[in-house]
């Protein structure tokens, strides 16, 4: 066998903290919420050079909640459509449907693998408010010619 990549070797200088955070967080009790997650999202609003962060159990439940807050906010309404990559991961696919929203599957670009911006237009149609990118594969998508799009069809622009 032929390791492909030792993360134990790795990850090793950080172990006697990562067990001594670990069972600090044992020993709290507090395993959803707590001191942790709030530091956590301090931290992360703070890197981010933002104002809030609010920490969720997975990618649906985070996309989920931006779309919904888009709608409590009056930017998006029920059935509006949402262009994402037809590769996307179903999460995103369910938390569109989990919005009330109604997702628009656009094909990857045959290079990168992530939402095509070349055809994203072609499917566009009145009903058209968000494009929901996500990145793939370690690669990242071409965030300016989408931004571009959805500045020219004045679109959303929400990426996971």
């Amino acid at each position: 066998m032929i390791p492909f990549l030792d993360l134990r070797q790795i990850n090793e200088r950080f172990d006697s903290k990562f067990k001594a955070k670990f069972d600090a967080f044992l020993e709290s009790g507090y395993f959803i919420l707590g001191n942790e997650v709030t530091h956590f999202e301090t931290a992360y609003a703070n890197y981010c050079d933002t104002t809030h962060c609010i920490g969720t159990a997975n990618g649906l439940d985070a996309i989920t909640i931006i779309l919904k807050s888009y709608i409590a906010l009056g930017y998006l309404k029920e059935h509006d459509e949402v262009i994402v990559a037809s590769n996307t991961y179903i999460a995103t696919i369910l938390a569109v449907k989990q919005a009330g929203l109604t997702p628009v599957l656009v094909e990857p670009h045959e290079q990168t693998f992530n939402l095509d911006s070349r055809l994203i237009e072609k499917a566009l149609t009145s009903r058209a408010k968000v494009i929901l990118v996500t990145h793939l594969y370690g690669q990242l998508a071409d965030m300016d010619k989408l931004q571009a799009i959805a500045t020219k069809h004045n679109l959303l622009l929400i990426d996971d």
